[in-house]
């Protein structure tokens, strides 16, 4: 199982990125020079050279949580602690990906399906390991996985998160209306499943691989009886909840700890032909307060750090004493922007949701691309991440390589060109007060609102203030609490200017609705009326974008063509990055602190290991 860094969506978040706070009426840039961190491709490089060791067994990996686990059933469960303690290590999935690549690679299944069976490409079949026990020592095979797909997910008495994602809307031919029908999943013989979709779909990988796969012969009665959503609740012994995966539960401290034990029958062996995990137990110590899960890593009660930006100073200071490795693991995949409501039209009570002259500003694109070059990004990533993050000029990040494209229009830091841009747009200062006005006296101002309680954003918005008061626009700051936040940008559109962060996975196309007009996320003007004036050339063609992604098919292959994912993402990031619906401002870069204790750990920028070639050095320390 790879250690995986989970894609997660942070709404005006940029918590993380805390160091120092240095700014009263005016920031000076620290002088420093940027810290010796490897680039993305350096990382990949070295983990393509990495050679694993054959293991030692014994040994525990000291891991967390950072709250109580609410359930042990991972098909019906919500919460992240469950899925992080049991997703992969206890149930497994049929596929898996490469940590280097993120390539599909076989899991349960002996070979990643690339063709389909159909020139329509509606069937996939999946063949399945034979060498596969549950915990208990029964076989796994077809059966388990056609149960685990129709009588869990797919069954509408049983609240499954995971269901949406297998059922499509396709038109009934019959009454031509358009209807909700499942993916449909069939047992061939006992190590051969097909699946057939309702519409052809280019990431049909991710459907099949979206379900955990449950043991048939321990959970098929209590379908049958209805006490399925009851079973292996948090009451429940850890040694009766039963999976494929390396490790097995074994016990649980509410408050304290969930402990997994080495799974001795494991399918997966080393080039030596060793069975592993290496390991014989994983403990996760439930930690709530992150200053706490320092101290605790620092005295080596955890094995391994998420560093924030607040403690880097102080990991990489002690890092000399030689017990832990500072692992840089290069761009994060989320990023912050700052956004101008473009909104022009009016309440039901006819007033404009945005005062008309501000929103024909905010229309404007010199008036977007005059505040981008307002943004001194070189001092709020000094200011702000200490040095740990870098500008960003589109809606990606390096991270995902497969869509990423640097060939995009910048704005650097250029007051000269910010003010040649708003001369141009006639907004001077027509009174010699230092601030700009339109030619009706508008004084040329807006409130940027944001999260209260953030000393990062803080820091950041000072930054913004004074560098657009340097060309004669008032910026006027504004913090509120998060859900009134997001009551703003979600419901009231009461808002001039935001600054956000998000965070994008490794299919970036998947995001219809924060980029297609008509979409309520749609934050620099939500649900513009479908053929509405409002929408730009540059917006219908993001529309086209979206609408065309995962959709290539070569009849002749019977394969999607991926290739034209690849450059209608290049064509979004762009056109995003030309026309600036969001003025984009920085992602971080990730480190971890990982404890020299731990042996084996290949790390990637999309995985900091895989957990079952980690070993324990039983000499470290002596």
């Amino acid at each position: 199982m790879k250690r995986l860094l989970p894609p997660v969506v942070v709404l005006a978040g940029f918590g993380v990125f805390l160091w120092l706070f240095r700014l009263s009426k005016a920031y000076d840039m620290p002088e420093k020079t940027p810290p010796p961190l490897p680039t993305a491709e350096e990382i990949q490089e070295a983990a393509k050279r990495y050679k694993y060791e054959t293991g030692k067994y014994g040994g525990v990996l000291n891991d967390f949580i950072d709250n109580e686990m609410k359930d042990l059933n991972l098909a019906i469960s919500t919460d992240a602690q469950t899925s992080s303690v049991l997703g992969g290590l206890v149930f497994e999935t049929l596929f898996d990906r490469d940590i280097i690549s993120l390539d599909w690679e076989p899991g349960l299944a002996t070979e990643v399906p690339e063709h389909s069976e159909d020139p329509e490409g509606l069937v996939w079949i999946v063949k399945l390991r034979r060498d596969v026990k549950w915990h208990d020592g029964a076989p796994f095979t077809a059966d388990d996985v056609v149960f685990s797909f129709n009588d869990i997910v797919l069954n509408e008495s049983i609240p499954c998160s995971a269901r949406p994602a297998l059922q499509m809307m396709v038109k009934d031919e019959a009454t031509g209306k358009m209807v909700k029908k499942n993916v449909l999943v069939e047992k061939v013989d006992d190590w051969t499943v097909r699946f057939t979709l309702p519409q052809r779909y280019a990431l049909y990988m991710q459907l099949f691989n979206g379900t955990y796969m449950y043991p048939k012969h321990v959970l098929k009665p209590r379908v049958d009886d209805g006490t399925f959503a009851s079973t292996w609740n948090i009451a429940t012994p850890p040694s009766q909840v039963i999976g494929t995966g390396p490790f097995m539960p074994s016990e649980y401290v509410s408050g304290e700890r969930f402990v997994e034990k080495r799974n001795p029958n494991y399918w997966k062996k080393d080039e030596a032909g060793n069975r592993l995990p290496y390991l014989d137990r994983i403990v996760f110590n439930i930690i709530q307060n992150p200053e706490t899960m320092k101290n605790r890593f620092l005295v080596g009660e955890i094995d391994y750090l998420d560093v924030r930006s607040i403690d880097l100073g102080e990991i990489i200071r002690k890092s000399s004493g030689g017990k832990y490795d500072v692992v840089p693991m290069g761009p994060r995949a989320g990023w912050s922007y700052l956004c101008l409501n473009q909104n022009p039209r009016s309440r039901p009570d006819g007033r404009p949701y945005v005062k008309p002259h501000k929103s024909g500003w905010f229309r404007d694109l010199r008036f977007r691309r005059a505040v981008a070059h307002c943004l001194d990004k070189d001092s709020m990533k000094w200011l702000v991440s200490d040095g740990f993050a870098a500008a960003n000029w589109s809606p990606y990040t390096p991270k995902y390589t497969k869509y990423y494209t640097s060939e995009v229009r910048r704005y650097p830091y250029d007051l000269d060109e910010a003010r040649k841009l708003l001369d141009d747009m006639g907004l001077k200062d027509r009174d010699g007060d230092g601030w700009r006005e339109d030619d009706k006296g508008n004084p040329a101002e807006f409130v940027l609102t944001t999260v209260a309680d953030q000393p990062t954003l803080v820091t950041m918005v000072t930054i913004i203030e004074q560098d657009l008061k340097k060309v004669g626009v008032r910026m006027i700051p504004e913090f509120i609490q998060f859900n009134l936040l997001v009551r703003r940008i979600s419901q009231d559109w009461d808002w001039e200017a935001i600054i956000l962060s998000y965070t994008a996975g490794n299919e970036p196309l998947l995001g219809k609705t924060i980029w297609k007009s008509g979409e309520p996320r749609r934050v620099w003007n939500p649900r513009t009326p479908a053929g509405s004036a409002e929408n730009r050339d540059w917006e219908l063609r993001l529309d086209q974008i979206f609408d065309q992604a995962y959709t290539d098919w070569d009849t002749n292959e019977k394969r999607f063509r991926w290739e034209t994912d690849v450059k209608l993402a290049h064509e979004w990031q762009q056109i995003c990055a030309e026309n600036l619906p969001h003025i984009y401002l920085m992602y971080g870069i990730q480190v971890y602190a990982f404890s020299k204790r731990i042996r084996n750990r290949c790390s990637t920028v999309y995985s900091l290991y895989e957990i079952e070639r980690l070993y324990e050095d039983p000499e470290f320390g002596r």
